[in-house]
């Protein structure tokens, strides 16, 4: 009976640009132009500022651009970098579950897919077969384990996914990848500790993708070199972690690699914020839409599953955020900025509105609702939706109600809808990079010099 490792890397090594279907292949490039501007909407950041620093000060070969500048660092160091900036925004997309919501985003392993193309010169088709390689590989995972009730977070996937997919890229063997992934899986699973209702966020939830990601580079390359690891390594970590949890690994999802696709099951989110916040912004937002104001309002009420109304997105910290990953996971936060300003991009996390008067009067005015109904949708169906009452001061009331945001995979964006998200993304801090041109180097993204197009148009900032 082959390990779960072997099984990954030999559907990864098998998988061919020309097998794959044509809309999976046409999702891999709009996921492609979403993650590089999720990248250049972040780049300014100080968290971003920070590890640019770090990876230009060891020097080291030029192998990979850091996105948005023309610096090129060693591949690793460039996953780090890039993978941050990926994450930063938490505008990037995200699997959505069949029953329960979300699972992991599976584009952060692509800043790691793209630094080791770009050092190994690989064309754009090749990087595309990768890309959904890693989305499938993590689809499967996600399908066959709940990472939170491990006591893991989801990027875990990324560690355990991102070494096999790596190494083919790099021209490492099967055999290889299977202890590129043993070594990461070894040294690299990524235990929650930073997600917590009664907590704020702190930089780690975008950081630690930037260095779950280098680790996996140098597995791959290590792995390449000789150095061995478990075949088994997953297996170990399932039968220790297990015991002591209600999930068990079902291994359905993983026996069907190739056979049923789930590319098209990621969500591409409108908007940069938490996934269980993106319908209560989008009901917000219609209600604004509608003509309805802050000042008229004397109370919201949201009505909604665990998540949007509960957990970390409606807990009492969610009414006091104190940074900026915590307000992108605050319910009440996104609401308030988005009745204020009409609007929900990153310019709504500048200069921390949530310290203003203005922000918390409107937040005081929001009830969050735990609805057992949209809990039972939620947990069998995947129901995101939520159902917004607005009760205003002249005694007239406003209802919106939402079924599944804008972007999941059961109300995809448009075309339009992406390119509006790629040009606020682009504009913040702007570029010279025209959106529609983004996503037509994604969609043309064939050969080795695509690729080195594409990468080579995102570094050229506007004077």
């Amino acid at each position: 009976m082959p390990t779960l490792a072997r099984t990954m890397a030999e559907f990864t090594f098998a998988l061919r640009y020309d097998a794959i279907p044509a809309q999976v292949k046409a999702a891999a490039r709009r996921h492609l132009a979403d993650t590089f501007a999720c990248a250049l909407g972040a780049r300014a950041a100080a968290a971003v500022q920070a590890l640019k620093k770090h990876a230009i000060a060891q020097g080291g070969r030029a192998d990979a651009t850091i996105i948005g500048t023309a610096e090129k660092v060693p591949s690793g160091l460039a996953a780090l970098v890039n993978g941050t900036m990926v994450r930063y925004l938490d505008a990037n997309d995200i699997f959505v579950l069949r029953r329960g919501g979300a699972s992991g985003h599976f584009s952060d392993a692509t800043a790691a897919l793209l630094a080791v193309a770009e050092r190994y010169r690989r064309s754009g088709e090749e990087l595309l077969t990768c890309i959904v390689a890693s989305y499938e590989l993590q689809g499967a995972l996600a399908e066959s384990l709940n990472f939170w009730e491990r006591g893991l977070h989801p990027l875990t996937n990324v560690a355990w996914v991102a070494p096999i997919v790596a190494a083919r890229l790099l021209g490492a063997t099967q055999a290889q990848a299977v202890h590129a992934c043993g070594l990461s899986v070894a040294t690299g699973t990524v235990v929650n500790t930073w997600i917590r209702p009664a907590e704020s966020i702190p930089m780690i939830k975008s950081v630690a993708v930037g260095l779950a990601l280098e680790r996996a580079v140098a597995a791959a390359e290590l792995a390449a070199l000789g150095v061995t690891a478990t075949d088994d390594a997953l297996e170990i970590v399932l039968a220790h972690l297990g015991p002591r949890r209600r999930s068990r690994f079902d291994p359905t999802s993983v026996e069907l690699l190739g056979r049923r696709w789930s590319m098209t099951r990621n969500m591409l989110k409108l908007y940069p914020a938490q996934i269980n916040t993106q319908a209560a912004i989008e009901a917000t937002l219609r209600l604004h839409q509608n003509g309805v104001r802050a000042e008229q309002v004397r109370k919201l009420m949201l009505h909604g599953h665990r998540n949007v109304c509960g957990g970390v997105q409606g807990s009492p910290q969610a009414f006091a955020p104190s940074s900026r990953e915590a307000a992108d996971h605050s319910t009440p936060y996104v609401m308030a900025l988005a009745l204020l300003r009409g609007r929900l991009t990153p310019c709504e996390y500048e200069a921390s509105p949530w310290e203003t008067t203005a922000v918390k009067s409107v937040m005081a005015k929001i009830e969050l609702v735990i609805d057992a109904a949209r809990d039972r949708a939620f947990d069998t169906e995947g129901i995101l939706g939520v159902r917004l009452v607005a009760q205003l001061n002249d005694g007239r009331s406003e209802e919106i109600n939402v079924h599944q945001p804008k972007g999941h995979p059961d109300a995809p964006l448009s075309d339009a809808d992406l390119l509006e998200k790629i040009t606020w993304l682009l504009q913040t801090p702007a570029t010279a990079l025209a959106p529609r041109r983004m996503l037509d180097l994604c969609n043309r993204l064939a050969t080795v010099e695509d690729l080195a197009a594409l990468i080579e148009s995102c570094g050229v900032e506007r004077q």
